[in-house]
Protein backbone atom coordinates (compact mmCIF):
# COMPACT_ATOMS: atom_id res chain seq x y z
CA UNK A 1 0.00 0.00 0.00
CA UNK A 2 2.62 2.15 0.64
CA UNK A 3 5.98 1.61 -0.48
CA UNK A 4 9.12 3.40 1.62
CA UNK A 5 12.35 5.00 0.23
CA UNK A 6 15.06 5.08 2.52
CA UNK A 7 18.47 6.33 1.84
CA UNK A 8 20.35 7.62 -1.64
CA UNK A 9 21.30 3.79 -2.50
CA UNK A 10 17.81 3.03 -3.23
CA UNK A 11 17.09 6.15 -4.82
CA UNK A 12 20.03 5.87 -7.58
CA UNK A 13 18.88 2.53 -7.71
CA UNK A 14 15.31 3.73 -9.01
CA UNK A 15 17.08 6.20 -11.32
CA UNK A 16 18.84 3.22 -13.45
CA UNK A 17 15.82 1.50 -13.17
CA UNK A 18 14.02 4.39 -15.23
CA UNK A 19 11.35 5.06 -13.13
CA UNK A 20 10.56 7.82 -10.41
CA UNK A 21 13.64 9.14 -8.68
CA UNK A 22 13.67 10.44 -4.74
CA UNK A 23 16.32 12.31 -2.70
CA UNK A 24 18.86 12.36 -6.21
CA UNK A 25 20.78 16.03 -4.24
CA UNK A 26 22.93 18.82 -5.67
CA UNK A 27 24.20 20.32 -2.44
CA UNK A 28 26.78 20.55 0.48
CA UNK A 29 27.85 17.42 2.71
CA UNK A 30 25.82 17.30 6.20
CA UNK A 31 27.23 19.54 8.64
CA UNK A 32 26.54 22.54 11.32
CA UNK A 33 23.69 22.53 13.63
CA UNK A 34 21.10 22.34 10.91
CA UNK A 35 22.39 18.98 10.16
CA UNK A 36 18.84 16.90 10.82
CA UNK A 37 18.48 13.48 12.73
CA UNK A 38 17.19 10.45 11.28
CA UNK A 39 13.53 10.76 10.87
CA UNK A 40 11.03 8.23 9.91
CA UNK A 41 7.11 8.51 8.96
CA UNK A 42 4.55 6.32 10.13
CA UNK A 43 0.81 6.29 9.21
CA UNK A 44 -1.52 7.04 11.76
CA UNK A 45 -4.39 6.09 9.69
CA UNK A 46 -5.80 6.99 5.75
CA UNK A 47 -9.44 8.40 5.70
CA UNK A 48 -12.37 6.76 3.89
CA UNK A 49 -14.88 8.19 1.34
CA UNK A 50 -17.87 6.46 -0.13
CA UNK A 51 -16.44 6.95 -3.54
CA UNK A 52 -13.35 7.33 -5.46
CA UNK A 53 -12.72 11.23 -6.54
CA UNK A 54 -9.86 12.63 -8.85
CA UNK A 55 -8.31 15.93 -8.93
CA UNK A 56 -8.89 17.50 -5.25
CA UNK A 57 -6.20 20.59 -5.19
CA UNK A 58 -7.14 22.18 -1.57
CA UNK A 59 -5.22 21.08 1.52
CA UNK A 60 -6.48 20.42 4.70
CA UNK A 61 -6.83 22.20 7.86
CA UNK A 62 -6.69 20.61 11.53
CA UNK A 63 -7.33 21.80 15.36
CA UNK A 64 -6.63 19.79 18.81
CA UNK A 65 -9.73 21.30 21.31
CA UNK A 66 -9.66 19.97 24.32
CA UNK A 67 -8.34 16.96 23.30
CA UNK A 68 -10.56 16.37 20.98
CA UNK A 69 -9.19 16.72 17.23
CA UNK A 70 -11.42 18.25 14.10
CA UNK A 71 -9.48 18.20 10.54
CA UNK A 72 -11.30 20.30 7.89
CA UNK A 73 -10.82 18.62 4.43
CA UNK A 74 -12.39 20.05 1.18
CA UNK A 75 -13.60 17.79 -0.65
CA UNK A 76 -13.54 18.61 -4.73
CA UNK A 77 -14.19 16.28 -7.64
CA UNK A 78 -13.43 17.11 -11.22
CA UNK A 79 -16.55 15.26 -12.24
CA UNK A 80 -18.91 17.54 -10.18
CA UNK A 81 -20.42 15.14 -8.64
CA UNK A 82 -19.50 15.16 -4.97
CA UNK A 83 -18.39 18.57 -2.92
CA UNK A 84 -18.28 18.90 0.38
CA UNK A 85 -16.45 20.50 3.68
CA UNK A 86 -15.36 16.79 5.53
CA UNK A 87 -14.86 17.12 8.82
CA UNK A 88 -12.78 14.23 10.30
CA UNK A 89 -11.43 13.04 13.78
CA UNK A 90 -8.43 11.86 15.07
CA UNK A 91 -8.94 8.78 14.20
CA UNK A 92 -9.72 9.90 10.45
CA UNK A 93 -13.01 9.41 11.11
CA UNK A 94 -15.92 11.02 9.41
CA UNK A 95 -17.83 14.00 12.17
CA UNK A 96 -19.86 15.74 9.43
CA UNK A 97 -20.15 16.83 6.28
CA UNK A 98 -21.73 19.71 4.38
CA UNK A 99 -21.96 19.16 0.85
CA UNK A 100 -22.64 21.27 -1.93
CA UNK A 101 -25.07 21.03 -5.15
CA UNK A 102 -24.24 19.30 -8.20
CA UNK A 103 -24.19 22.43 -9.95
CA UNK A 104 -21.88 24.27 -7.67
CA UNK A 105 -19.67 21.40 -7.53
CA UNK A 106 -16.04 21.22 -9.63
CA UNK A 107 -12.44 21.14 -8.95
CA UNK A 108 -11.95 23.91 -6.92
CA UNK A 109 -15.14 24.31 -5.39
CA UNK A 110 -14.04 24.51 -1.43
CA UNK A 111 -11.07 26.83 -0.52
CA UNK A 112 -8.57 25.79 1.40
CA UNK A 113 -9.96 25.82 5.20
CA UNK A 114 -9.13 28.12 7.66
CA UNK A 115 -9.80 27.19 11.52
CA UNK A 116 -9.72 30.57 13.28
CA UNK A 117 -11.82 32.00 16.01
CA UNK A 118 -13.06 34.49 13.45
CA UNK A 119 -16.20 35.95 16.32
CA UNK A 120 -13.99 36.14 19.53
CA UNK A 121 -16.44 33.89 20.79
CA UNK A 122 -13.38 31.69 22.39
CA UNK A 123 -13.73 28.86 20.39
CA UNK A 124 -12.32 28.71 16.69
CA UNK A 125 -14.68 27.73 13.54
CA UNK A 126 -13.59 26.02 10.43
CA UNK A 127 -13.81 29.04 7.38
CA UNK A 128 -13.88 28.34 3.78
CA UNK A 129 -14.67 29.85 0.57
CA UNK A 130 -17.20 27.92 -1.97
CA UNK A 131 -18.02 27.80 -5.66
CA UNK A 132 -21.92 28.75 -4.91
CA UNK A 133 -20.22 32.20 -4.38
CA UNK A 134 -20.31 32.06 -0.84
CA UNK A 135 -17.77 32.48 2.57
CA UNK A 136 -19.41 30.03 4.72
CA UNK A 137 -18.22 29.93 9.06
CA UNK A 138 -18.89 26.30 10.22
CA UNK A 139 -18.66 25.88 14.19
CA UNK A 140 -16.72 22.89 14.65
CA UNK A 141 -19.71 20.90 15.38
CA UNK A 142 -21.08 21.59 12.32
CA UNK A 143 -23.55 24.05 12.50
CA UNK A 144 -22.97 27.23 9.94
CA UNK A 145 -22.51 30.04 12.12
CA UNK A 146 -22.28 32.59 8.86
CA UNK A 147 -23.05 32.72 5.29
CA UNK A 148 -22.35 34.89 3.05
CA UNK A 149 -22.08 36.09 -0.89
CA UNK A 150 -19.34 36.74 -2.41
CA UNK A 151 -18.84 38.56 -5.76
CA UNK A 152 -17.91 35.49 -7.79
CA UNK A 153 -16.40 31.77 -7.16
CA UNK A 154 -14.72 31.63 -3.71
CA UNK A 155 -11.16 30.63 -4.40
CA UNK A 156 -8.70 31.62 -1.73
CA UNK A 157 -8.44 30.83 1.83
CA UNK A 158 -9.81 33.07 4.13
CA UNK A 159 -7.64 35.09 6.20
CA UNK A 160 -8.55 36.66 10.00
CA UNK A 161 -6.39 39.42 11.71
CA UNK A 162 -7.14 42.52 12.15
CA UNK A 163 -6.72 44.19 8.86
CA UNK A 164 -8.53 47.74 9.75
CA UNK A 165 -6.28 48.28 12.88
CA UNK A 166 -9.26 48.47 15.11
CA UNK A 167 -7.95 45.44 17.82
CA UNK A 168 -11.29 43.46 16.18
CA UNK A 169 -9.94 40.95 13.57
CA UNK A 170 -11.67 40.93 10.57
CA UNK A 171 -12.29 38.02 7.72
CA UNK A 172 -11.07 38.82 4.71
CA UNK A 173 -11.96 36.86 1.22
CA UNK A 174 -10.58 37.06 -1.84
CA UNK A 175 -12.51 35.22 -4.77
CA UNK A 176 -11.68 34.27 -8.16
CA UNK A 177 -12.37 37.07 -10.40
CA UNK A 178 -10.41 39.71 -7.64
CA UNK A 179 -13.46 40.76 -5.27
CA UNK A 180 -12.06 41.71 -2.10
CA UNK A 181 -14.43 41.45 1.08
CA UNK A 182 -13.72 42.02 4.45
CA UNK A 183 -16.15 40.95 7.11
CA UNK A 184 -16.67 42.05 10.67
CA UNK A 185 -17.26 39.39 13.33
CA UNK A 186 -21.15 39.73 13.06
CA UNK A 187 -21.07 39.34 9.19
CA UNK A 188 -21.48 42.65 8.29
CA UNK A 189 -19.23 43.71 5.15
CA UNK A 190 -16.25 46.43 6.22
CA UNK A 191 -15.82 47.17 2.70
CA UNK A 192 -15.88 45.36 -0.88
CA UNK A 193 -13.62 45.98 -3.71
CA UNK A 194 -12.18 44.72 -6.92
CA UNK A 195 -8.67 44.19 -7.84
CA UNK A 196 -9.44 42.04 -11.07
CA UNK A 197 -8.54 38.47 -11.90
CA UNK A 198 -6.94 36.94 -9.03
CA UNK A 199 -6.18 32.70 -8.41
CA UNK A 200 -3.65 33.00 -5.82
CA UNK A 201 -4.19 30.57 -3.06
CA UNK A 202 -2.99 32.45 -0.29
CA UNK A 203 -3.64 36.11 0.20
CA UNK A 204 -1.53 37.44 2.88
CA UNK A 205 -2.14 40.16 6.22
CA UNK A 206 0.89 41.48 7.17
CA UNK A 207 2.80 45.21 8.55
CA UNK A 208 4.40 44.38 5.24
CA UNK A 209 6.15 48.66 5.45
CA UNK A 210 6.68 48.32 9.12
CA UNK A 211 3.98 51.04 9.86
CA UNK A 212 2.39 49.88 12.38
CA UNK A 213 -0.68 49.35 10.30
CA UNK A 214 -1.23 45.81 8.35
CA UNK A 215 -1.64 45.87 4.63
CA UNK A 216 -3.20 42.89 2.40
CA UNK A 217 -1.42 41.18 -0.75
CA UNK A 218 -3.03 39.57 -3.22
CA UNK A 219 -1.43 37.74 -6.22
CA UNK A 220 -2.95 38.24 -9.73
CA UNK A 221 -3.54 36.16 -12.71
CA UNK A 222 -1.82 38.76 -15.22
CA UNK A 223 1.79 38.67 -12.84
CA UNK A 224 0.93 41.25 -10.96
CA UNK A 225 1.23 41.76 -6.92
CA UNK A 226 -1.57 44.58 -5.30
CA UNK A 227 -0.86 45.56 -1.88
CA UNK A 228 -3.93 47.18 -0.50
CA UNK A 229 -4.13 49.59 2.86
CA UNK A 230 -6.48 48.71 5.57
CA UNK A 231 -9.38 50.56 4.33
CA UNK A 232 -9.24 48.78 0.86
CA UNK A 233 -7.36 51.64 -0.80
CA UNK A 234 -4.24 50.89 -3.21
CA UNK A 235 -0.50 51.00 -1.66
CA UNK A 236 0.76 50.01 -4.68
CA UNK A 237 0.77 47.64 -7.83
CA UNK A 238 3.75 45.87 -9.15
CA UNK A 239 3.63 43.98 -12.56
CA UNK A 240 6.35 41.49 -12.53
CA UNK A 241 8.35 40.76 -15.47
CA UNK A 242 7.35 37.30 -17.19
CA UNK A 243 5.30 36.43 -14.23
CA UNK A 244 2.42 34.94 -15.52
CA UNK A 245 0.34 33.75 -13.12
CA UNK A 246 1.25 34.24 -9.48
CA UNK A 247 -0.35 31.68 -7.63
CA UNK A 248 1.99 31.60 -4.65
CA UNK A 249 2.76 34.36 -2.11
CA UNK A 250 5.03 33.84 1.04
CA UNK A 251 5.35 36.89 3.21
CA UNK A 252 8.97 36.82 5.14
CA UNK A 253 11.63 38.72 6.46
CA UNK A 254 14.50 38.54 4.77
CA UNK A 255 17.23 41.25 5.14
CA UNK A 256 18.16 43.47 7.86
CA UNK A 257 15.67 46.48 6.82
CA UNK A 258 12.30 46.58 8.84
CA UNK A 259 10.26 45.94 6.09
CA UNK A 260 8.44 42.57 5.29
CA UNK A 261 9.13 40.62 1.70
CA UNK A 262 7.25 38.97 -0.14
CA UNK A 263 9.20 35.51 -1.92
CA UNK A 264 6.24 34.95 -4.83
CA UNK A 265 6.16 32.28 -7.34
CA UNK A 266 3.97 31.09 -10.01
CA UNK A 267 3.55 29.65 -13.56
CA UNK A 268 6.32 31.31 -15.43
CA UNK A 269 9.09 29.47 -13.63
CA UNK A 270 10.56 32.19 -11.85
CA UNK A 271 10.98 32.88 -8.13
CA UNK A 272 10.42 36.89 -6.55
CA UNK A 273 11.35 38.57 -3.76
CA UNK A 274 9.73 42.11 -3.26
CA UNK A 275 9.85 44.95 -1.30
CA UNK A 276 6.88 45.09 1.07
CA UNK A 277 7.39 48.58 1.46
CA UNK A 278 8.50 49.72 -1.97
CA UNK A 279 6.75 46.63 -4.26
CA UNK A 280 9.94 46.99 -5.98
CA UNK A 281 11.64 43.89 -6.70
CA UNK A 282 14.79 42.51 -5.01
CA UNK A 283 15.62 39.86 -6.82
CA UNK A 284 14.73 37.43 -9.32
CA UNK A 285 15.25 33.70 -9.80
CA UNK A 286 14.35 31.95 -13.56
CA UNK A 287 14.34 28.19 -13.69
CA UNK A 288 13.84 26.38 -17.22
CA UNK A 289 10.96 24.82 -15.91
CA UNK A 290 7.38 26.14 -16.22
CA UNK A 291 5.01 25.81 -12.66
CA UNK A 292 7.29 26.87 -9.99
CA UNK A 293 5.45 26.88 -5.94
CA UNK A 294 6.61 28.17 -3.02
CA UNK A 295 4.97 27.63 0.83
CA UNK A 296 7.77 27.60 3.54
CA UNK A 297 10.58 30.74 4.00
CA UNK A 298 12.29 30.24 6.95
CA UNK A 299 16.33 29.44 8.45
CA UNK A 300 15.83 25.86 7.90
CA UNK A 301 19.61 25.18 8.16
CA UNK A 302 20.36 27.52 10.79
CA UNK A 303 23.01 29.61 9.59
CA UNK A 304 21.53 32.91 9.89
CA UNK A 305 19.70 33.54 6.67
CA UNK A 306 16.40 32.36 5.59
CA UNK A 307 15.83 30.16 3.09
CA UNK A 308 13.29 29.90 0.14
CA UNK A 309 11.83 26.31 -0.78
CA UNK A 310 10.90 26.13 -3.85
CA UNK A 311 9.68 22.79 -6.01
CA UNK A 312 9.33 23.06 -10.03
CA UNK A 313 7.66 20.82 -12.93
CA UNK A 314 10.89 19.31 -13.58
CA UNK A 315 10.32 17.54 -10.25
CA UNK A 316 13.37 19.36 -8.62
CA UNK A 317 13.03 21.20 -4.76
CA UNK A 318 15.25 24.26 -4.70
CA UNK A 319 16.81 25.89 -1.55
CA UNK A 320 17.33 29.35 -2.39
CA UNK A 321 19.28 31.79 -0.21
CA UNK A 322 16.15 34.01 0.58
CA UNK A 323 18.49 37.58 0.35
CA UNK A 324 19.70 37.36 -2.90
CA UNK A 325 18.00 33.95 -4.68
CA UNK A 326 21.38 31.82 -4.91
CA UNK A 327 20.73 28.12 -5.03
CA UNK A 328 22.00 26.40 -2.05
CA UNK A 329 21.07 23.18 -3.05
CA UNK A 330 18.64 20.94 -5.33
CA UNK A 331 17.08 17.83 -4.94
CA UNK A 332 15.30 15.51 -7.81
CA UNK A 333 12.15 14.05 -6.58
CA UNK A 334 10.89 11.96 -9.41
CA UNK A 335 11.91 11.93 -13.10
CA UNK A 336 8.69 11.44 -14.33
CA UNK A 337 6.83 14.65 -15.92
CA UNK A 338 4.24 16.40 -12.82
CA UNK A 339 1.75 18.55 -12.88
CA UNK A 340 1.33 20.22 -10.93
CA UNK A 341 4.64 19.94 -8.50
CA UNK A 342 3.38 20.84 -4.90
CA UNK A 343 5.80 23.43 -2.74
CA UNK A 344 7.53 21.75 0.74
CA UNK A 345 6.42 22.67 4.21
CA UNK A 346 9.37 23.04 6.59
CA UNK A 347 8.10 22.08 10.82
CA UNK A 348 10.05 20.20 13.25
CA UNK A 349 8.51 16.54 13.06
CA UNK A 350 9.76 14.94 16.14
CA UNK A 351 10.34 17.57 18.48
CA UNK A 352 14.19 17.50 18.97
CA UNK A 353 14.14 21.26 17.83
CA UNK A 354 15.90 20.78 13.93
CA UNK A 355 13.54 21.56 11.12
CA UNK A 356 12.67 18.81 8.90
CA UNK A 357 11.19 19.51 5.48
CA UNK A 358 8.18 18.08 4.03
CA UNK A 359 8.05 17.73 0.18
CA UNK A 360 5.73 16.42 -1.92
CA UNK A 361 5.19 15.25 -5.25
CA UNK A 362 2.79 15.21 -8.06
CA UNK A 363 3.71 11.41 -8.36
CA UNK A 364 2.28 10.10 -5.07
CA UNK A 365 5.47 10.24 -2.54
CA UNK A 366 6.27 12.33 0.34
CA UNK A 367 9.75 13.27 1.06
CA UNK A 368 11.65 13.97 4.11
CA UNK A 369 14.66 16.31 3.16
CA UNK A 370 17.51 18.11 5.52
CA UNK A 371 17.10 21.77 5.02
CA UNK A 372 20.59 21.73 5.45
CA UNK A 373 21.72 19.52 2.22
CA UNK A 374 18.32 18.26 0.74
CA UNK A 375 19.23 14.97 1.47
CA UNK A 376 16.76 12.04 1.52
CA UNK A 377 15.57 10.84 5.32
CA UNK A 378 12.63 8.90 4.66
CA UNK A 379 9.45 8.44 1.89
CA UNK A 380 5.99 7.61 1.75
CA UNK A 381 4.06 6.74 -1.30
CA UNK A 382 0.50 5.67 -2.24
CA UNK A 383 -0.45 5.42 -6.00
CA UNK A 384 -2.60 8.16 -5.86
CA UNK A 385 -1.14 11.71 -6.92
CA UNK A 386 -0.67 14.94 -4.87
CA UNK A 387 -2.22 18.45 -6.41
CA UNK A 388 -1.47 20.66 -3.20
CA UNK A 389 1.09 21.31 -0.19
CA UNK A 390 0.97 19.09 2.98
CA UNK A 391 0.13 21.51 5.76
CA UNK A 392 2.48 20.79 9.13
CA UNK A 393 -0.14 20.28 12.39
CA UNK A 394 -0.41 19.22 15.48
CA UNK A 395 -4.27 17.73 15.21
CA UNK A 396 -3.55 15.05 18.26
CA UNK A 397 -2.58 17.99 20.76
CA UNK A 398 0.64 15.99 21.63
CA UNK A 399 2.98 18.52 20.92
CA UNK A 400 4.62 17.92 17.69
CA UNK A 401 3.12 18.54 14.31
CA UNK A 402 1.54 15.66 11.59
CA UNK A 403 1.66 15.90 8.26
CA UNK A 404 -1.68 15.54 6.17
CA UNK A 405 -1.19 14.41 2.86
CA UNK A 406 -4.76 14.99 0.49
CA UNK A 407 -4.52 12.60 -2.50
CA UNK A 408 -6.25 12.96 -6.04
CA UNK A 409 -8.41 10.82 -4.56
CA UNK A 410 -9.90 12.98 -1.79
CA UNK A 411 -8.41 10.65 1.24
CA UNK A 412 -6.39 12.26 3.64
CA UNK A 413 -3.12 10.51 5.32
CA UNK A 414 -2.09 11.55 8.48
CA UNK A 415 1.36 10.94 9.04
CA UNK A 416 4.02 11.16 12.07
CA UNK A 417 6.81 11.09 12.72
Amino acid sequence: MRPRTIGLLVAVLLVFAGVGAYGLTDGPAASGPGAAEPVELAERWISSLPEALESNHHSPAAVAIDGESYIAVPINSRQGTVCRMSVLDGDGEERWADTLSEADCNVHSISDPTIADYDRDGEPEILAATSAREFVAYSLDGRVELRRNLTSFGYSTPVVADLTGDETPETVVVDLLGGVSVFRPDGSRVWNRDVGDARVRQPRVEDFDADGDPELAVGKTGGSVVMLNGDGSTRWQRNLSDALTLRWIVPAQIDDDPAVELVAAGFSGNVYAIDGRTGETQWRRGFDARGTSVYAVGDGDDDGVPEAYVAARDGKVRSLNARNGSVEWTTTLTLEPVAPMPPPSLGDLNGDGSLELVAPSNTGSVSVLDPTTGELIDSYSREEKINTFVPLVDFDGDGDPEALVIYNDGRVAALDA
